[in-house]
């Protein structure tokens, strides 16, 4: 849980704590593929049916679109400010779904993941620079791991809601549903809960608005975060400790969308359990991801240097993963996906809490952009390849060490990180007369 600790007030925490129900709204209209891809009526309807690298196109054009737009957003942002870039990825997505579920042919399909993939392109950078303005650095791994969450909550829900709604009321409600309830998004941003910066806020208290600037005073949040440091993002292009974090959070993206793309169908196709079996053990996996999550967030906060959590959770997904593929027990294949799902989710505050502090308020969206864009411009290939490895093989096995190759080369990458800190912890400390 966030610090209640100070006196100061606790609105940042309530800030916070929009943010992630918004995640979750936002979140739950890109999650419906892995359960239509189970879906016998709209695999034929969209001509998918024994297409498995057709299928993986779904989300690898979604994530290819996503990642460009992390990245080339960037000047709209800058020029809107947060709140208001929030507001028109909020709309735009919205619109997206509920013409999802008029489409009629796979071509219309791929159109509007594209758009979703656009609109959604927009958050990453601008939460991440939210959690940095809103919260002090002591509070950013557990700030992070809250709104990071709600991505594993809307992956919990969104497994039964979807199951029921295309088996109940036909699988183009799985596009309208979750597109009106991404427009309660709307209520946070257009009332002014959440604002740019803590001294914009009508509803904060002076004295708790005043304690968040006074921490974040080296983070240089004063400055105009509209402006163009072009000198600065030379600097940050050249910075060996940027691309190795960008490289780390590939490898954590890899997992992510592979096994959530893919895991729906592997349990119900390779491990013969039933389309509601398939849902609870999915929903299982995803609650120890939120689980894993708050506790890797929490451990940030504590563990310095940082790196230490990435090597040790991607290291453990490797092996969890490899688990997968190896063991012959259903049961036991659903235990180590479990494992590798939950373990993954350490990265994750792991790689933002340093971007944030490593970061000026001002390079931070680009910063941000870059490395969620690249990140997911690279991993926008794995259900692709994860597809392409199962129809070429006839097996998911290829798929799998796909993904434990994958994280080996982010583990390896955070051991490099690791040298860089400990290497300029001992010259900061030889510096001390």
């Amino acid at each position: 849980m966030l610090n209640y600790s100070n006196s100061q007030g606790r609105y940042r925490h309530i800030v916070i704590i929009i943010l992630a129900v918004m995640w979750i709204l936002v979140y739950l209209q890109r999650t419906n593929i892995g359960v239509l891809l189970v879906d016998q009526r709209f695999l034929e309807e969209m001509g998918l049916v024994g297409q498995a690298a057709r299928q993986g196109m779904l989300m690898t054009v979604f994530l290819l679109v996503y990642s460009l737009s992390n990245m080339l957003s960037v000047p709209v942002s800058n020029r809107l400010g947060p709140r208001r870039a929030l507001l028109l990825g909020v709309i735009i997505g919205a619109l997206s779904m509920l013409a999802g579920g008029w489409v009629a042919s796979f071509a219309a399909l791929i159109l509007v993941r594209l758009i979703l993939g656009l609109a959604h392109g927009i958050y990453h950078p601008n939460i991440s620079l939210l959690v940095k303005n809103w919260t002090p650095p002591q509070e950013r791994g557990t700030a992070n791991a809250v709104v990071g969450v709600g991505g594993c909550l809307a992956l919990i829900v969104a497994l039964p809601l979807y199951t029921w709604i295309n088996w109940g009321i036909g699988w183009e409600y799985s596009f309208f549903i979750p597109g009106l309830l991404g427009l309660l998004a709307l209520i946070p941003l257009g009332f002014s809960w959440i604002s740019d910066q803590p001294s914009d806020n009508p509803y904060i208290s002076t004295q708790e608005a005043q304690y968040i600037v006074s921490q974040n005073e080296d983070s240089n949040t004063s400055r105009d975060e509209s402006a163009v440091d072009t000198p600065g993002v030379r600097e940050l292009l050249k910075n060996t400790s940027f691309w190795l974090l960008a490289v780390i959070y590939t490898a954590f993206l890899c997992s992510w969308w592979g096994l959530m793309t893919w895991m729906p169908q592997y349990l119900v196709q390779a491990r013969n359990f039933d389309i509601s079996g398939m849902a609870g053990y999915i929903s299982l996996a995803y609650a120890v991801a939120a689980a894993g999550i708050l506790i890797g967030g929490r451990l940030v906060d504590r563990v310095q240097p940082r790196s230490v959590i990435g090597i040790a959770a991607l290291c453990g997904v490797a092996l969890t993963t490899l688990g997968i593929a190896l063991v012959p027990s259903p049961l036991g294949a659903v235990v180590f996906m479990t494992l590798a799902i939950g373990i993954n989710e350490f990265v994750y505050p792991t790689v933002w809490a340093i971007m944030q502090t490593s970061l000026p308020s001002h390079l931070l969206v680009t910063g941000s952009g870059i490395v969620s864009g690249v990140g997911n411009l690279l991993s926008a290939i794995s259900p692709f390849i994860l597809g392409w490895l199962i129809q070429v093989s006839g097996s998911y096995t290829g798929g799998l060490l796909f993904l434990v190759a994958m994280a080996a080369l982010g583990a390896v990458c955070c051991v490099l990180l690791y040298r860089q800190e400990a290497s300029a912890h001992k010259r900061q400390g030889n510096a001390v007369p």
